[in-house]
């Protein structure tokens, strides 16, 4: 898959213009007149652009998306712009007075949500993310050793996983929010809204994905488990395995994209509903033989297994 080709969506626009909003530089205050110090003014609309730069280094523009490899994310560009938006805070602070605290922790707040969106943004724009996906998707085709594969989910489930708590963050922290937010920081609240939801839809498509992935690698562990049973002559506890592999992979079948799913996903959705339709269908069949070498029924054992052997083959062909 090309590099982070997965934030284009067909007909939506721009995924994550919505925090452009009305970025232009904010004024610095003026600093004519006899005896005032606009310092702390000054520094609280330096912190305000510095964030809304943060903001727009999160941009895709929609020109870039039809050529992938011009889409680029530095997750250091935003986190450096939020840093300077903190200091010229914290300058803010000492120069004005109690009365202007809560336009302060606005700021922080804002600052907050930028920080977390940051490390969600990083997460999704991993071109490497594609990649092992690409590699667990092999691995349960039977094209690779499953147990790196599953140790390559594992990393990534972790990723995701907080790149999830961050999203929470910056959720929970936006809708602290009050209307101040918008005057201080120039743009619109259904901008900044807009940006985070698309966000969490690519998040959560991930998410789902990695789970379809860890049900079918779940299951490939029940298979193995399922036949070091039979070859030991446990027929019985050999079926209730392969039961257990039939489940797991079954809940990969029922993957299904949505309206927010990124289009460079898709495949990957097709091909793990593809891979788990042939697996549940070869873990039955084993499950089947297993049964029939517990009846003493050798021929319809061996039948019902070479019937999974070939849906395990099958299961290969899938994504080629």
């Amino acid at each position: 898959m090309n590099r982070r080709q997965y934030l284009a969506r067909a007909g939506t626009g721009v995924p994550l213009a919505a925090f452009a909003g009305c970025l232009d530089d904010l004024p610095g205050g003026d600093s004519s007149g006899e005896g005032i110090d606009r310092t702390g003014e000054r520094e609280l609309d330096r912190a305000a652009g510095n964030l809304n730069d943060a903001a727009l280094a999160l941009n895709v523009e929609a020109d870039t998306i039809e050529d992938p490899e011009r889409i680029e994310f530095d997750p250091a560009e935003p986190a450096d712009s939020i840093a300077t938006a903190r200091d010229h805070l914290e300058t803010a602070a000492t120069e004005l007075g109690a009365d202007r605290e809560h336009d302060i922790e606005t700021l922080r707040t804002y600052a907050d949500v930028l920080e977390a969106l940051v490390v969600v943004a990083d997460t999704v724009t991993d071109d490497t993310l594609s990649d092992d996906f690409d590699s667990v998707s092999a691995a349960t085709g039977g094209d690779s050793d499953l147990e790196d594969a599953s140790a390559t989910m594992d990393d990534r489930r972790a990723e995701i996983d907080e790149a999830k708590i961050h999203y929470d963050d910056a959720v929970s922290e936006f809708r602290s929010l009050d209307d101040r937010f918008e005057e201080l920081a120039r743009i619109e609240r259904a901008d900044l809204e807009g940006g985070i939801s698309t966000l969490g839809d690519v998040l959560g498509s991930f998410d789902t994905l990695a789970g379809g992935f860890e049900s079918i690698l779940d299951g490939y562990g029940c298979l193995e488990r399922g036949h070091t049973h039979v070859d030991n002559g446990a027929y019985d506890q050999a079926e209730g395995t392969f039961t257990d592999a039939e489940s797991a992979f079954e809940a990969a079948t029922t993957l299904e994209e949505d309206e927010t799913t990124p289009d460079g996903l898709t495949d990957y959705f097709e091909t793990a509903r593809c891979q788990g339709g042939h697996l549940t269908d070869a873990a039955a069949a084993f499950a089947d033989s297993a049964a029939a070498g517990a009846d003493g029924d050798p021929l319809v054992a061996n039948r019902k297994r070479a019937e999974g052997e070939r849906e395990l083959e099958n299961a290969t062909e899938c994504g080629q």
